[in-house]
C-alpha cells in the first residue's frame, strides 16, 4: 500500500552497507509504463546537493523511468566530484534497466560533506533491481529512513486510478525530506508538475533543504485520465497524510523539543 499500490510500478529496498549495519539503505522505484510522465519539486536553497541537481535536469525532460534513493550519505557539499558520482550512479542504474540515464531520478539523505561510497551504491542498486516487485513498496520506504522511527507510506484510490506514496522526514519543514508519489492515472508531464507543485506548497512547504525532493511519477497503466481538479484533491490528501505522519514521528517531536 505504498508506491507499488498503483499499476505499473515495482520497488525494492536493500542493505548496501552505507548506513548502520544491516539496515536497508538503498531503494529503487521503477515505472513500467506505458507512460513515464513525471514532475518534481526540489528545495529552493542555493546549495543544492548533487542528487537534487541531477534530478532537476532529469525532470526537465518530463520523463522518469526510475528513482534511486539512498540513506546514509546525502552527497551534499561535494562539488563537481559529487555530481560526477551522481551521474555515474544514474548511468549504472540505466545500464541495469536497459534504459537512459536521462530518465533516472536520484534522491539521497544522510551525513553531508562527503562523497558517496559509489561501489556500495552500485551494488545496492544492482541488488534492488534484482528484487523489484509489486510487493516491494514497504521495503523501499524503510530504506529511505534516517532518523525516522517508522516508515511513512500512504495511498488513495480515485475514479479508475490509484495514488501511492512514501516519504521520510522527520523535520516538520521536510528539510532533507524525500517523498516519492506514484499513480497509474494518465497524466501529462505538465500536469504532473503543476499538480504536484500546488499540492506540495499546500502541505509540505517550505522546501528549503539542499536535498529536499518531492517526485511524482505517472505510469498511465490504469488507463484513466482524471479531471485535474479531482486528481489535485486526492494528491493533496496523500501529501497531507504524509506530512501528518512526519509531524507525529517521535523523532520529529524530539527535534522540536516536545515529548512524544
Amino acid at each position: 500500500m505504498s508506491v507499488t499500490a498503483p499499476l505499473g510500478f515495482r520497488a525494492a529496498g536493500v542493505s548496501a552497507g552505507i548506513g548502520p549495519e544491516g539496515a536497508l539503505d538503498v531503494a529503487v522505484v521503477v515505472n513500467d509504463g506505458p507512460s513515464r510522465a513525471a514532475g518534481a519539486v526540489l528545495g529552493s536553497g542555493e546549495n543544492q546537493a548533487a542528487p537534487a541537481l541531477w534530478t532537476r535536469q532529469v525532470v526537465a525532460g518530463g520523463r522518469v523511468r526510475a528513482a534511486v534513493l539512498n540513506s546514509g550519505c546525502a552527497n551534499t557539499g561535494t562539488g563537481h566530484l559529487g555530481f560526477q558520482d551522481a551521474h555515474a550512479l544514474a548511468e549504472h542504474t540505466a545500464g541495469r534497466l536497459g534504459d537512459s540515464a536521462a530518465e533516472i531520478a536520484l534522491c539521497a539523505a544522510g551525513p553531508v560533506g562527503v562523497r558517496p561510497p559509489l561501489e556500495e551504491l552500485r551494488g545496492g542498486v544492482t541488488a534492488a533491481i534484482a528484487e523489484l516487485s509489486r510487493s516491494g513498496g514497504l521495503a523501499a520506504a524503510d530504506a529511505v529512513r534516517t532518523t525516522d522511527t517508522v516508515a511513512k507510506i500512504a495511498f488513495r484510490r480515485g475514479g479508475g486510478y490509484t495514488l501511492g506514496a512514501m516519504a521520510k522526514g522527520p523535520d516538520p519543514s521536510l528539510s532533507t525530506g524525500l517523498c516519492v508519489l506514484t499513480t497509474d492515472a494518465d497524466l501529462t508531464a505538465d500536469q504532473c508538475q503543476e499538480l504536484l507543485a500546488a499540492a506540495a506548497a499546500a502541505t509540505l512547504a517550505p522546501l528549503t533543504g539542499s536535498n529536499d525532493t518531492v517526485l511524482l511519477m505517472a505510469s498511465g497503466a490504469g488507463g484513466t485520465a482524471p479531471r485535474p481538479e479531482d486528481f489535485a484533491a486526492l494528491l493533496t490528501e496523500v501529501c497531507a497524510d504524509l506530512a501528518a505522519q512526519i509531524d507525529a514521528d517521535p523523532a520529529t517531536m524530539h527535534k522540536r523539543g516536545q515529548n512524544p
